[in-house]
């Protein structure tokens, strides 16, 4: 009975040490369960040289797949198909992109690079007769700074052909006799400039000059409001001026309308005996003047009477 315990032990122990011994090298090469991703198509638009089978995936720095198979589009020979596998709870969104990326300082070391995929944008799911989802490409850094770079070299290569064969064509126009007059002309230029100089001293001067007055008519301009005011305060005086004299011509009016009647019955019935009043006014005056005149000549007269004058016929 113990040697049949015994087999059953070691029995277990080797299925359980096989099973162990698997798994360790299933995850030793990486293989994982299949369920576990989904696979996806990648077109790059250049060259995939340093990316095979077992090529990370890397979605903003974290492996999250592997590339699966690298070969040709059997539908387009002329381009390359990259599948890839990406764990299913990767979020892949119909606006991620993959590039080729490169790591480290010799650069050598390839990868898939995924990046982009907003929240509130869709999943990616596979279009109408593919047979995966199709990830957007776009050109990696290193190409788009080595296409950079070549435009840039040629357009400096295009632009030291069209200088050269400007010098050439300037040195082929212009002899000996052009040469000359050119450096009159640049000579002149250079009097020109030394006047326009001086002309520039002279008017800054005028400018210096002009500062004052400006200065003198800015505060002018700034007392021009007060002015305003005070001539809007003398025009509204005026205006109450002038309503007083109005208010008063009315007054004076209303007065000769009121006095109108008096007047006219002391023209009509007093004026008759007023002329009559200034007639014995009159003739009173001179009997007065006659009197002085006498007691200017007979004081006497203020006692005795006058002598009484003889009659015709009588005497003294």
């Amino acid at each position: 009975m113990e040697p049949r315990v015994s087999y059953a032990l070691v029995g277990l122990f080797v299925l359980v040490f096989g099973g162990a011994f698997v798994a360790l090298v299933f995850w030793l090469v990486g293989v994982e369960p299949a369920a576990d991703y989904r696979t996806y198509a990648i077109y790059p638009p250049e060259s995939v040289a340093g990316i095979g089978g077992e090529t990370p995936v890397k979605y903003q720095g974290v492996d999250v797949g592997k590339v699966r198979q690298v070969g040709l589009d059997p539908r387009d020979p002329r381009r390359v198909r990259l599948l890839v596998d990406v764990r299913r709870e990767v979020p892949i969104k119909v606006d991620t992109t993959a590039s080729l990326a490169s790591q480290g300082l010799t650069g050598l070391v390839y990868f898939i690079e995924l990046r982009g995929g907003e929240t509130g944008s869709a999943a990616l799911e596979a279009a109408p007769g593919e047979d995966y989802p199709v990830i957007r490409a776009e050109l990696s850094d290193l190409t788009q700074l080595q296409r950079t770079g070549t435009e840039l070299l040629e357009q400096g290569k295009a632009a030291a052909a069209e200088l050269k064969e400007t010098l050439v064509a300037v040195r082929d126009l212009i002899g000996g006799g052009e040469r000359v007059a050119m450096g009159t002309l640049i000579d002149d230029a250079g009097r020109t400039a030394a006047l326009l100089a001086q002309a520039a001293g002279t008017l800054n001067a005028h400018l210096d000059r002009l500062g004052p007055l400006l200065d003198d008519l800015n505060r002018a301009a700034a007392r021009l409001p007060a002015l305003a005011e005070h001539a809007d305060q003398m025009l509204h005086s005026v205006g109450e001026a002038a309503i007083r004299v109005d208010q008063t011509a009315q007054r004076l009016g209303d007065l000769t309308i009121d006095a109108a009647p008096a007047l006219t019955t002391l023209t009509r019935d007093g004026m008759p005996e007023l002329v009559a009043l200034l007639k014995d006014l009159h003739t009173l005056t001179g009997r007065l003047d006659r009197l002085a005149a006498d007691l200017e000549q007979q004081p006497n007269l203020l006692l005795y009477d006058r002598p009484r004058r003889p009659g015709p016929g009588e005497r003294r």
